[in-house]
């Protein structure tokens, strides 16, 4: 079986990465940073002997979230996605750079919808449990607090999201499932 992690070449992501393959699962990793998503996905490969695809994107960017999202769609055996890409910004918003700001909604936002949209299609119509989707998420969805603003916000978007997919897989009877984990204060790059 197959499972797609996002922001894969550090933090969070890698160690799904690891924790994915040491349980057997194929991987195919996706983030910005070739060189750190090639030498994760080569350490894992000699070390759990499973086989690792990387795909290098930006997923701010419309074409790669496109490429991503069809990979994802035509898997044959996809059984999970794991929405790990994100970052965050400090600062007041009405001083902070909007080029960032709408970038994070990006990110958060509408690469999770794609990414989803793109999962959902390929597992809900196959049908088999054990299938499903992670949105990494975080504890700052459920408080605001000043200079973070887009954020929390995305974060809050993105628990309400999944909720609400689950809702809607459960009332189709779909084996396929929806969880948002929400991490608190992480030692990481981020």
């Amino acid at each position: 079986m197959l499972a797609v992690i996002t922001g894969a070449s550090s933090g969070i992501g890698a160690m799904f990465a690891r924790k994915l393959a040491a349980r057997g699962y194929d991987l195919l990793l996706i983030a910005r940073r070739e060189d750190r998503l090639l030498s994760i996905g080569a350490d894992i490969r000699d070390l759990y002997h499973v086989n690792v695809e990387t795909l290098t994107a930006d997923l701010t960017h419309d074409r790669d979230r496109d490429r991503a999202a069809e990979r994802i769609r035509s898997a044959p055996d996809l059984g999970l996605l794991v929405n790990n890409a994100g970052f965050g910004t400090m600062g007041y918003f009405w001083e902070a750079d909007v080029a960032g700001q709408e970038n994070m909604h990006r990110l958060h936002v509408l690469n999770t919808v794609s990414l989803t949209h793109a999962a959902l299609a390929n597992m809900v119509p196959r049908g088999k449990a054990g299938t499903g989707v992670i949105n990494v998420s975080s504890v700052a969805a459920f408080s605001g607090s000043p200079q973070n603003v887009s954020y929390h916000s995305t974060k809050a978007w993105m628990n309400a999201f999944t909720e609400t997919l689950a809702i809607e897989l459960m009332g189709r009877s779909s084996p396929v499932t929806m969880q948002a984990l929400c991490p608190g204060f992480t030692l990481s790059e981020f």
